[in-house]
Parts: C-alpha cells; structure tokens; sequence
C-alpha cells in the first residue's frame, strides 16, 4: 500500500543571537574571578559580551564570534513532507473491483440484478466505506449503491442490447475501470385472437392463443378489467370471460373483489404477458374488444296453472325467460306454501320444502338463489315436489339476472280450495 504519511524534520531556525547566560561564564583575568570555593562571588555579566551560537549546526566560531547560518532546509527525499510547501504525494491510483449480473438475455420487463458484494470492490489507500458506488444501466438510469448496499435490479421496458457497468470511485476522484457486461433485451413474440370485436357487458366471449414464444411456460391475461388471470401454454383457449364491473384483489379475503361502482363500456386493449424461469415479461396488447352498453331487463312469465285453485294444477309450474342484451346469467324460482294451521314453507335449492318463521329465514333458505331453472328455448318448467294440497296458499316467483346484471320478477298466487 502506498503510504499517506512522512515524518515531519524539525528545524531550528534563529533569527537574530541566542543568549547563553546559564551557568555564567567567567571573564579570564578578571580580578574577582571566582575560585570555586565561594559560588555566591560569581558576577553576571552583560550579554553583549557572550558569545552567539551558530543554530545551524550548533557551535561557535571562535575566531569571528558569529554564527554559521547553514542551510536550515531537510532533504526531502522520498515520501517525505518539504516543510517548504507542506504537501504529500498525490493519490493517483484507481479502486477496484468486479461484478455479477443474473441474465445477460432477457424479455422486456424481467429483471436483471447487479451483484457486487463487499469482497468484490477496494482501494489501496482508502476505507471501503468511503469509496463511492454507482449501476448505470446503459439506458440514461442508474442506481446508487449505499456503502451497504450489494444488489441493484432493472427490469427494462424497451428492447435493446445495454452496456450495464459498476463504476467505484474513490475520495480522491478516481475510478474503476471494470469491464462492462451487455444485456440483450427482446419483446417477445406472441399471439392471441378473439372470436368477437364487440359484446354486451358482461356476455362471454372467448380468446385463443395463436403463438407461443420460444421458452415461455406461461402466461397472464390482463381482462382491462384490473384482473388478471394465469395459464399454462397448454391452455390455447379461454372461455367465459367477462367485462362489465371493476375489480381488485382482496389479500385478506384471497379472491377478486368489486372495485367502486363503475361499469365498464367502450373498446377495451386485451393484453398478455409471457412467463419462463427468469419471471414475466412486460403486457403486451393481443387484441381489442368493443364492450356496448346493455339497457334491457330480461322478460320473465309464470304461466297460470289451470284451474288455478286445484292442487294437481300446481304440482309442474312452467313459464319463459328471455334477454334481449347480454343474455341470461341466471333464472331461480322460489315457490312458497302455507297451511290451513299456519305453517309456511319455502322451497330451497335443493327442491326441497323448509319452514320458515321469519324473512330471514327465506333469505337465508330459499332466497340465496332459488331453485335454478333450465331455459331451453325461452322456457323453462319446474315439477314439485309432493307436499302441494288442498286448503293452502300458494305463491310462485320466477327471478332473473341478465349477464350485465339487469333484474326482473313476476310471481303468481293461488287459494287452492279443490285437490
């Protein structure tokens, strides 16, 4: 390591004489020179009659009495502080280091990630914490690494071949020179069709898969809706999809939520995502769709038993069902029944007759969703079960959903007063 550091030469250097008063010097032949036997005879002398002290190398010459200045300077020599100037060796050499990337070949919007641990980067002079860290991207990005930072990730959104580096850099300025590394990034190629350009909210209609990129073993279909569903590449086709309402995930609840009370009209971008070991890429848009408003209720009758007040007139109830827009999404009947005594049933899902004591009760029973019916051609029909007599009240109601959620009911009563 090259060293930061010289040791400091100190110079004396006088300007002017140095006094030398201690201990006192006897003036030779002086009368009251001292004998050594009595200290306290010894007389100061004035200073201008001693001799001055060459501080250069410390003695005196006695034939002229004046002081040898010399140089006052220190041979510098090398790695070593000119007192002159007080400056050290300039730091002039580069950190270094290396790095890693996980993919050098990617599909647009997979990440790719930097690694360069702390073994991995340093400088011959300075700590490492004081060393400066930055990913440039290739593309105008980059990423700052902190002093304990070792991982930076770039999912890129354009196609392209990027030159990603790791530059360190010192206090002093300088750099590191480490070999860059190109990632190649590609869109990939893939396809889907629709079997309509344009649905009523809420109606099915169905996507094909058309082509599969090279190595991609799944894939997400973005519905415009904010939901999104995930497939193998086995799965060449989707069926029952549906657009009218928002939606959102719900971590807490584990499913698809209504997000707001919004619904979805106009030409909505389908869009597809292909996945292999190195994640997902960007969504790309496969194809479009029209979604149209729909307006119309579905159309719902309950043909009238005949003679409304026999009991055998009741055991089939039939009627219709129809939707002009979307279509049908979901037609339940409830029949109810209630005895001389006083007792009332409604007929649950199961086909099945429970008592109820209290609305909530049909609700909860016979309401969720009734007994679904078959339409077939616009009708329907509903034998029940044994349990219809004579001398009781009865009451049938037919109920319907369209696929964009429009709703209708009707219902049909009657005294049943003959078997």
């Amino acid at each position: 390591m090259k060293s930061r550091f010289t040791l400091p030469v100190v110079a004396a250097v006088v300007g002017g004489t140095m006094l030398a008063g201690s201990p006192a010097h006897a003036i030779p032949g002086a009368p009251d020179a001292p004998t050594g036997k009595n200290p306290q005879t010894v007389t100061e002398q004035s200073a201008t009659t001693l001799d001055t002290v060459d501080p250069g190398t410390g003695t005196t010459d006695p034939g002229t009495g004046t002081t040898d200045p010399g140089t006052g300077t220190t041979d510098p020599g090398t790695g070593t502080t000119d007192p002159g100037t007080g400056t050290a060796d300039p730091d002039t050499t580069a950190p270094t280091g290396s790095f890693r990337i996980s993919w050098t070949s990617v599909w647009t919007g997979q990440a790719v990630t930097v690694v360069q641990d702390a073994g991995e980067f340093s400088d011959p002079v300075d700590a490492q914490s004081t060393l400066s860290r930055v990913v440039n991207w290739g593309d105008g990005t980059s990423t700052v690494l902190s002093p304990t930072t070792f991982t930076a990730t770039k999912a890129y959104s354009k196609a392209g071949n990027f030159q990603v580096t790791v530059t360190v850099t010192d206090p002093a300025g300088n750099n590191s020179a480490i070999p860059p590394r190109t990632v190649a990034v590609t869109a990939p190629a893939g396809g889907i069709s629709l079997n309509k350009k344009s649905v009523y909210q809420g109606a099915p209609f169905n996507i094909k898969i058309t082509k599969v990129p090279a190595g991609a073993k799944t894939y997400r279909i973005d519905w415009s809706d904010g939901s999104v569903s995930t497939h193998s590449v086995a799965t060449r086709a989707l069926n029952g999809a549906y657009l009218h309402y928002y939606w959102k995930w719900d971590a807490a609840k584990k499913k698809w939520v209504r997000n707001g009370t919004g619904r979805i009209t106009g030409v909505r971008a389908l869009k597809v995502a292909w996945g292999n070991d190195k994640g997902y890429s960007t969504f790309q848009t496969g194809a479009s769709i029209n979604v149209v408003k729909d307006g119309w209720k579905p159309t719902v009758s309950i043909k009238k038993p005949s003679p409304s007040n026999k009991a055998s007139a009741w055991k089939t109830i039939r009627g219709t069902a129809t939707d002009k827009g979307s279509g049908l999404r979901h037609v339940g009947v409830t029949v109810f029944r209630v005895t001389s005594t006083g007792k009332a049933y409604c007929l649950t899902p199961q086909k099945k007759w429970k008592r109820y004591y209290t609305d909530a009760d049909v609700n909860k029973y016979c309401y969720a969703t009734g007994y679904k019916v078959k339409v077939v051609n616009g009708k329907w029909s509903l034998k029940l079960p044994a349990g219809i007599a004579r001398n009781q009240f009865v009451a049938a109601e037919i109920w319907a959903y369209d696929r964009a959620d429009n709703y209708r009911t009707t219902y049909r009563t009657g005294k049943l007063t003959r078997s």
